[in-house]
């Protein structure tokens, strides 16, 4: 069966019933134009399509980010022309990431990092500031971690009822624990003096759709 376009089967109810956090960016206009004039609001369903399903990492860097990026931009509006980004090289984190800041690895702007836990970089690169916003440790349960690596181990039937199992275990995580949460509650931002290194890719290119945004 094919669903309708409206029909939001993808988003979980609890997540529907949450007060999540809600961002709004600035960008240009074209592919060499000027800032907008005006901001674009972005939402959890927004990330949810662009990521592919509403998960806990997807909700986990929802939450960082929401917390770090008022410390770069006091205003309320996340320039997404002015952004670099490094996070673990999860696929959730780094495509929460990537929507929220704009930064892309095949600009220089986004970099990846196997520390382990729910942190990233944000640096404004017009002024240096960088900050990096980490999640408090122990709030992700060590048992959930510990089943999303038992599965490389397993096969056949024992396989399917263990992802079945740890998905059931994710959603009542994010459900009963994250989302009746603030997220200031478990992520928390600090100030940092860093250098950003040049990002180890050899096809880095010109990002040509910001390289006008200041023109009168």
């Amino acid at each position: 069966m094919i669903s309708k376009p409206d029909d939001l089967w993808y988003w979980p109810l609890a997540a529907q019933q949450a007060e999540l956090p809600t961002f709004w960016v600035r960008d240009t206009v074209s592919s060499h134009g000027r800032y907008a004039d005006r901001a674009k609001k972005i939402t959890g369903i927004d990330l949810v399509r662009f990521h592919g399903h509403a998960c806990d990492g997807l909700f986990r860097g929802m939450y960082a980010l929401s917390v770090a990026f008022p410390a770069l931009f006091p205003d309320g509006v996340i320039d997404r022309t002015d952004m670099r980004v490094m996070s673990r090289n999860s696929p959730c984190l780094g495509d929460v990431a990537a929507y929220l800041t704009g930064g892309r690895i095949r600009f220089g702007t986004q970099d990846v990092d196997n520390s382990s836990g729910v942190w990233f970089l944000l640096q404004r690169m017009s002024t240096g500031q960088t900050v990096k916003v980490h999640e408090e440790p122990g709030f992700f349960p060590t048992e959930i971690g510990q089943g999303e690596a038992q599965l490389a181990h397993l096969s056949g039937d024992d396989l399917s009822r263990a992802v079945t199992a740890l998905h059931d275990r994710q959603n009542q995580w994010v459900e009963h624990v994250l989302l009746p949460s603030s997220p200031s509650d478990h992520y928390f931002v600090e100030p940092l003096d860093f250098t950003w290194p040049d990002v180890p890719f050899e096809h880095i290119g010109v990002r040509t759709d910001i390289l006008y945004k200041n023109v009168p």
